[in-house]
C-alpha cells in the first residue's frame, strides 16, 4: 500500500508527463503476460522512440492527474486493471501499435482514450491507427509538390534537345552548301 506522500509524488509525475502528452489510450490488459507487456512496449518505443510511453497506473491516481486538463475525459474508461499509453507527439503511431496488438493478443482490450483533445472511443482509435503517419504525409506532400517541378523540367529539356537538334541540322544544311 502506498503511503499519502507517495501518492503526491506519483500524481505530480503524471500531471508533469500528461501535460506534454497529446493522446492517452487506457487499456485492459488482463491475462496479458509479462512476455506480452514487455513485446508491446518494445513495439510502442519503435514506432515512436521516446515520444511513446506505455504504463500502468492506478485508476484514481490517473483520476487525479488528469483533472482540470485536456486529457479529462479518459475518466469514464478508467476502470479495472488499466494501463496507459501516452504519446507525446504523434497519435497514429501510437495508435497504429495498439490496434495491431489488439488483434493479435484476445485479451488485450481497449478501452477508449482521448486523442489531441477529443474523446476517443475504439472506433476513432482504429482511424486514427488507419490514417497515415507524419512521415507518409510528408513524403506524399514532397511527392505532390515534386510532380509538377519534375514534369516542368522533363518538358524544358525535351524543348531544349528539339532546339538543339534543330540547329544541327541547320548547321549540317549550311556547311553542305
Amino acid at each position: 500500500m502506498l503511503t499519502r506522500t507517495q501518492k503526491e509524488e506519483q500524481v505530480a509525475a503524471l500531471k508533469t508527463k500528461l501535460a506534454k502528452a497529446s493522446s492517452l489510450v487506457a487499456v485492459d490488459f488482463r491475462g496479458m503476460t509479462v512476455d506480452d507487456a514487455n513485446t508491446l512496449r518494445g513495439k510502442l518505443r519503435e514506432a515512436g522512440g521516446k515520444t511513446i510511453e506505455y504504463r500502468v497506473a492506478k485508476n484514481t491516481l490517473l483520476k487525479i492527474a488528469t483533472r482540470g486538463t485536456t486529457l479529462e475525459p479518459i475518466e469514464k474508461h478508467l476502470s479495472g486493471p488499466t494501463a496507459v499509453a501516452i504519446a507525446y507527439d504523434e497519435p497514429g503511431a501510437m495508435a497504429k501499435v495498439l490496434v495491431a496488438f489488439a488483434k493479435d493478443h484476445e485479451k488485450f482490450k481497449i478501452k477508449g482514450g482521448v486523442v489531441e483533445g477529443a474523446a476517443a472511443d475504439l472506433a476513432l482509435i482504429t482511424a486514427v491507427a488507419a490514417l497515415p503517419g507524419r512521415r507518409e504525409l510528408r513524403g506524399m506532400l514532397a511527392g505532390t509538390l515534386q510532380s509538377p517541378l519534375r514534369n516542368l523540367a522533363g518538358s524544358l529539356q525535351s524543348l531544349l534537345g528539339n532546339l538543339r537538334n534543330a540547329l544541327e541540322q541547320r548547321q549540317q544544311k549550311l556547311e553542305a552548301n
